[in-house]
């Protein structure tokens, strides 16, 4: 499996935001459906508003890090998602393009975003947290973002279930009217959660087994 960062999630398909870090105070309940809520946030400086989107999936640990981590999948989960290709991974850090389908007659968006995976020791919570960096040239034909800030956290709560919660921000380049974005933010959020909810039910990411990543024990 290669690795895959979503932390890249933007709203029309690429929109992620940093949070996790602190917690926002200001956030508004915008979506609260089939068992996934979304937040969104003013992000200070930027005319695109934040998210956190929270639900919670009947998986192992493993199963939902490798679902993250397998390319090949982005696209049956990630909304609007094109491409996701792996440029560089040592261990749990990683280098990854993603391309997003954005409707004419907007370009689709590219981001570079780089992001680690870790593990807490002692509660065994899963965080990805990524970020976008501009040290790769602009394929023809794309616009690039100039800021995309995402992350991931998996926390077991057991009997077989992990509370996954998702953030995201993005600056998205070029002219998108960002009251029509902000209007629209839990768009990216709700299906790419709904979709994961499905597929990370597969026995291939069931039985998954990835070194760097402990099981919780239950008596």
């Amino acid at each position: 499996m290669k690795v895959i960062t979503t932390v890249l999630l933007m709203l029309f398909s690429l929109l992620s935001l940093p949070a996790l870090a602190t917690e926002q105070t200001d956030m508004k309940l915008i979506l609260d459906k089939n068992g996934i809520k979304i937040w969104s946030y003013r992000i200070p400086n930027s005319p695109f508003h934040g998210f956190k989107a929270v639900t919670t999936v009947k998986s192992t640990l493993t199963g939902v890090v490798a679902l993250i981590m397998d390319n090949e999948s982005a696209s049956r989960w990630l909304y609007r998602t094109n491409e996701v290709a792996t440029l560089s991974q040592d261990h749990d850090n990683f280098v990854v393009r993603v391309v997003t389908n954005f409707p004419w007659p907007f370009k689709d968006r590219e981001a570079i975003v780089e992001g680690k995976i870790t593990q807490d020791p002692n509660n065994l919570f899963v965080r990805i947290d990524s970020a976008s960096v501009m040290n790769h040239p602009v394929r023809a034909g794309y616009e690039r973002m100039p800021k995309v800030e995402g992350g991931w956290l998996f926390r077991p709560i057991g009997h077989g279930q992990i509370e996954v919660t998702m953030t995201g921000h993005a600056e998205l380049g070029g002219y998108v009217p960002a009251a029509i974005v902000n209007l629209l933010i839990q768009e990216h959020p709700f299906h790419s959660l709904s979709a994961f909810k499905e597929v990370v039910g597969e026995q291939r990411f069931q039985t998954a087994q990835l070194a760097s990543i402990r099981e919780p024990a239950y008596n």
